[in-house]
């Protein structure tokens, strides 16, 4: 069971793999944690935004659990299901599942949709605590597709024994230095591209990283150098991750196509994983065109890849 004083390192977030006819890939999805274990990732994350938890079917979603909890068994690798619902009853149904698979942590959102009131807020994260006592329990503190949550309501969630922490997925830095200096909580970012190596230097205990899915070994070695506090090599190693990112999402031949799609192009990539397509309604990045991307990353991003 993962605690507030065990959670840190590099959470990789990697997509969920769908076949051509949008069916769970077991079978990559169980090598791709393989991958990310044997590389040295502390936690895998599954099932948040990129990996399609609003996409994927709950018989699906069940086979994924009992997969990453299998994989992750007698290996220092943390498993961590998001098992998000649009209601407390939803919420609870599957992280009941997750715990009794052996998962050590969920990461959800709130009930989304409709927005709560901070008390509602409150007794939705007591409610899923004490139905499921024995699994740590992650905020992925998320106003793009839940609400926000500011430093009074994690005060309270702090009370909560299973509280680990959060996924900060904002642009408020003012927000996580608040959290990070007055809360209980680990509350570790991934807004990496332009927070990773200052919440490090600020003493965050790491790091939830979609880029780890892409380029793992870089990553890992990015986060080595700012716990051996060399700054300037993690400085200038950051600013490489974001112009990478920013060359890739300006791409002429991947315009129009949806984030997540590019996403899962991106890792297809790069190789190290194996994420097949979006599920509808996503338009999934075609064949052609994956190619085209593929050859242009293994050409230009050498160093990420060999890292």
């Amino acid at each position: 069971m993962l605690t507030r004083e065990t959670m840190g390192g590099i959470y990789a977030i990697p997509p969920t793999p769908f076949n051509k006819n949008g069916e769970f890939d077991e079978e990559n999805f169980r090598q791709n944690v393989r991958t990310l274990c044997e590389i040295g990732a502390r936690g895998v994350v599954t099932t948040g935004s990129v990996g399609e938890f609003h996409t994927i079917r709950w018989e699906d979603h069940q086979r994924l659990i009992e997969a990453l909890v299998a994989e992750t068994r007698g290996k220092p690798t943390i498993s961590i299901a998001g098992c998000s619902g649009v209601n407390t009853d939803e919420a609870i149904k599957k992280a009941k599942f997750a715990e009794e698979c052996g998962a050590d942590a969920v990461m959800n959102v709130s009930p989304y949709y409709v927005r709560l009131t901070p008390r509602e807020l409150v007794k939705f994260w007591r409610d899923l605590a004490e139905a499921c006592p024995t699994i740590g329990i992650i905020v992925y503190n998320n106003p793009g597709t839940a609400q926000i949550h500011d430093v009074e309501i994690f005060r309270e969630l702090a009370k909560i024994p299973s509280m680990c922490g959060s996924k900060e997925a904002h642009h408020d830095f003012g927000l996580w230095y608040r959290l990070h200096y007055e809360g209980k909580l680990a509350h570790m970012t991934a807004t990496e591209l332009t927070w990773f190596v200052p919440t490090m230097k600020l003493g965050s205990k790491g790091i939830f990283s979609m880029s780890a899915a892409m380029c793992p070994g870089y990553i890992l070695k990015l986060y080595e150098s700012c716990r051996n506090n060399d700054w300037e090599q993690a400085t200038r190693m950051q600013f490489r991750l974001h112009d990478v990112w920013r060359t890739l999402d300006s791409l002429d031949m991947l315009a129009g196509y949806h984030a997540l799609a590019r996403f899962k192009a991106y890792v297809n990539a790069f190789g190290f994983l194996s994420c097949g397509i979006t599920r509808k309604p996503f338009i999934p990045v075609p064949d052609d065109i994956q190619k085209r991307l593929t050859d242009y990353v293994q050409r230009e991003f050498n160093d990420l890849i060999n890292c």
